[in-house]
């Protein structure tokens, strides 16, 4: 049985808000299509596929949403290596498929934040929220409810996985797929499966001493 560490949100619930203002750049790491086949082009909101998250899934229906981060590299960090350790070795298949987007946003998104005072404002500490092991996450996903009962339309932390990064978790009923543009052509997109690509992402690996064998 998970001894519980996250505290439960206070009720009532008033976060504090940070604005993701129009024309905000984001980077997501994704696969270009769905379990069902759906095409994604970086827009689209997970409708619930795979385990649970840190602020995901809740809602009857499920919310829909969207990881992303502030730099290409965080965004890295938040998925491909999301669970890699010093001395490990990636597999091809956790990474082959997928590709790094970058993205505009087309409006103005008021996201509950969950560092700085946003943390403080509770009386927390990254470890009691935003830097906890996934058995965690039951009760993490508890805040991201709190948010969206409270009118945001995300959250937004420091990357455990790179702790001076922001990143984003979008809600996909507050949010639109059109309120984000992907920047095709973008010098900052990334398709692992070619040479070049892999090679970036085996140095940004090879920081934390975590083995990726690049495309040749």
């Amino acid at each position: 049985m998970t001894v519980r560490s996250v505290p439960a949100p206070p009720d009532p619930f008033e976060p504090l808000f940070e604005s993701l203002p129009t024309g905000g750049r984001i980077f997501r790491v994704h696969e270009p299509r769905f379990p069902d086949g759906t095409a994604n082009d970086g827009t689209i909101f997970n409708p619930g596929y795979g385990s649970r998250l840190r602020w995901s899934f809740f809602g009857d229906p499920v919310v829909p949403v969207h990881y992303s981060a502030a730099s290409p590299v965080a965004a890295v960090h938040e998925s491909i290596l999301h669970d890699a350790v010093p001395g490990a070795h990636l597999p091809r298949a956790r990474w082959v498929r997928t590709v790094l987007t970058p993205l505009r946003t087309r409006r103005e998104l008021r996201l509950a934040q969950r560092h700085s005072d946003g943390l403080r404002r509770p009386d927390l500490h990254a470890r009691d929220l935003t830097d906890t092991d996934s058995d965690q996450y039951p009760f993490t996903v508890e805040w991201a409810q709190a948010a969206h009962a409270a009118g945001a339309d995300g959250v937004v932390w420091m990357s455990r996985q790179l702790n001076s990064v922001r990143a984003y978790c979008l809600f996909g009923d507050r949010v639109a797929a059109g309120d984000l543009e992907p920047l095709s052509g973008d010098p900052e997109t990334r398709v692992f499966a070619t040479p070049a690509d892999s090679e970036w992402l085996y140095d940004i690996a090879l920081r934390m001493r975590v083995t990726v064998r690049p495309v040749s």
